[in-house]
């Protein structure tokens, strides 16, 4: 049997279908972007430093989350910053490359 490699995830499928069996991925033509864990950049939003609700006297607008280890309201779709492999648990440049 004839075999070929998944461009998309390098797995091994025969030549006879047209789809991998491993990601469902198109076998015949270019491979998309990387997928994986990629496909996932934290931001301050799904931080567990970030609460929705701000502490008395303050006010957040619809984009807006509060950092509790900052004590102030950050955007929340921004890729953390100083905190980012502390909160994360790997470095920024890890996945900004």
């Amino acid at each position: 049997m004839e075999m070929m490699q998944c461009p998309h995830c390098g797995a091994q499928n025969s030549t006879k279908r047209e789809f991998c069996y491993q990601c469902q991925e198109a076998l015949h033509g270019p491979p998309k972007a990387d997928k994986g864990e990629r496909d996932y950049v934290p931001t301050c939003a799904n931080c567990a430093q970030a609460s929705i609700s701000a502490p008395a006297g303050q006010r957040l607008t619809p984009e807006q989350v509060w950092c509790i280890s900052r004590a102030e309201p950050v955007p929340s779709g921004q890729i953390a910053g100083d905190c980012f492999e502390e909160a994360f648990g790997w470095r920024r440049e890890d996945i900004l490359d």
